[in-house]
C-alpha cells in the first residue's frame, strides 16, 4: 500500500501499483511509487543519504552493483518508509526474502561473536574488541535512526533541494540568455525571424497587413514544452544522451531537437503544454496517478 503524499497532506491508503504485481520486481515498484510522487530519483537519494548510483542500481534489480544483498534490503526497507508504502511486497521480491534485511545483518554480527569466542573454559572471560563494538553500535544506531527518522525530515529535504535546483536552473537561464547565439543546432529555443514590412498603399485602397511571421521554434524544434508552473522534465534521445534533466520553471518554453526516438518524462503534467512537430499533444491519456505522463517520439 502507499499513501499519497504532496505539500497539501497526505491522503488515505491505495493499493501500490493499480493491477497485479506479481510479474514486477522490486526495483519496478520502488520506481512506479516514487514516480507516483513526483519524486526525481536525485531528490530521494538526497533524503536517504544515499548516492544516486545505488538508488537506481536498486530500481534496475542490479544488486550486483551494490555492497550486498543485505545492504540492497535495507536500502529497500528505507526507500519504502520514505514513500510510506508497505515494504513486505518489495522485501519479498530481493535475495534473502526469508529473513528481514536488518535481523539479517544483526544475526550475521551475533554468529559472527559466538563463532569469534573461545570455547574453552580458559577463555571464558573473552571480550570482542573495542573497534568490533564500536561497529556493531554505528550500524545498530544508523538501522534506528533510518527507521524512525520522521517523514516530515525527508519532505524538508526535497523541498530545500527542488529550491536549489530552481535556483541553478534560473541563474543558467539568464546566463544563456545574455551570452551571444552560437553556431545553429547549439541552441534550444530559437528567434523568431522579423515580421515582413507592410506594402504601401496603392492608390486610395488602404494596405493590407502583413502575415505574422511563422512560429519558428514548432517549425524547428520536434517538441517544444510550455511550463505553466514549475515542472521537472527529462527528454533523452536515441543512444541515452539526455537532451533536458531539470525544472522549467512557469512561463519559461523549452524547445528540443535530436535523434529519435526521445523518451519523455514530465512531472508535473497538468501545468505543462506540449507541442510536437508543430502540433498540440494532448498528455492526459498519459498521465499516471500523481501527475507524472512518461511517453515516447518515434521517428
Amino acid at each position: 500500500m502507499i499513501e499519497r503524499a504532496s505539500e497539501f497532506g497526505a491522503s488515505a491508503a491505495v493499493p501500490l501499483v493499480g493491477g497485479d504485481s506479481t510479474h514486477m520486481t522490486a526495483g519496478d515498484m520502488l520506481r512506479e511509487a516514487r514516480e507516483a510522487h513526483g519524486l526525481h530519483i536525485e531528490m530521494v537519494a538526497a533524503a536517504l543519504k544515499v548516492s544516486p548510483q545505488k538508488l537506481a542500481a536498486l530500481e534496475a534489480d542490479d544488486i550486483e552493483s551494490l555492497p550486498d544483498p543485505v545492504f540492497a534490503r535495507a536500502l529497500a526497507a528505507s526507500v519504502c518508509r520514505a514513500l510510506r508504502i508497505d515494504p513486505a511486497p518489495v522485501l519479498a521480491k530481493l535475495p534473502g526474502a526469508q529473513r528481514p534485511g536488518l535481523a539479517d545483518a544483526d544475526q550475521t554480527i551475533s554468529r559472527n561473536l559466538r563463532s569469534a569466542a573461545p570455547r574453552s573454559g580458559a577463555g571464558s572471560n573473552w571480550l570482542p574488541s573495542r573497534p568490533l563494538l564500536v561497529v556493531v553500535l554505528l550500524l545498530l544506531i544508523g538501522a534506528a535512526v533510518l527507521f524512525w527518522l520522521p517523514q516530515s525530515v525527508f519532505d524538508r529535504v526535497g523541498e530545500s533541494i527542488a529550491q536549489l535546483t530552481a535556483t541553478e536552473s534560473g541563474d543558467q537561464a539568464s546566463k544563456s540568455s545574455k551570452a551571444p547565439s552560437g553556431p545553429a543546432g547549439t541552441t534550444t529555443e530559437a528567434v523568431a525571424p522579423a515580421a515582413a514590412p507592410v506594402p504601401p498603399p496603392v492608390e486610395t485602397a488602404p494596405a493590407e497587413p502583413a502575415a505574422a511571421a511563422p512560429d519558428a521554434t514548432a517549425s524547428v524544434d520536434l517538441i517544444v514544452f510550455v511550463a505553466r508552473e514549475d515542472s521537472w522534465i527529462t527528454v533523452t534521445e536515441l543512444g541515452g544522451k539526455q537532451l533536458l534533466r531539470r525544472t522549467v520553471k512557469a512561463g519559461e518554453t523549452v524547445g528540443l531537437s535530436g535523434n529519435l526516438p526521445f523518451q519523455v518524462v514530465v512531472g508535473r503534467a497538468s501545468a505543462v503544454d506540449v507541442r510536437v512537430r508543430g502540433k498540440a499533444f494532448d498528455l492526459a491519456p498519459l498521465t499516471r496517478s500523481g501527475g507524472v505522463a512518461r511517453f515516447e517520439i518515434k521517428s
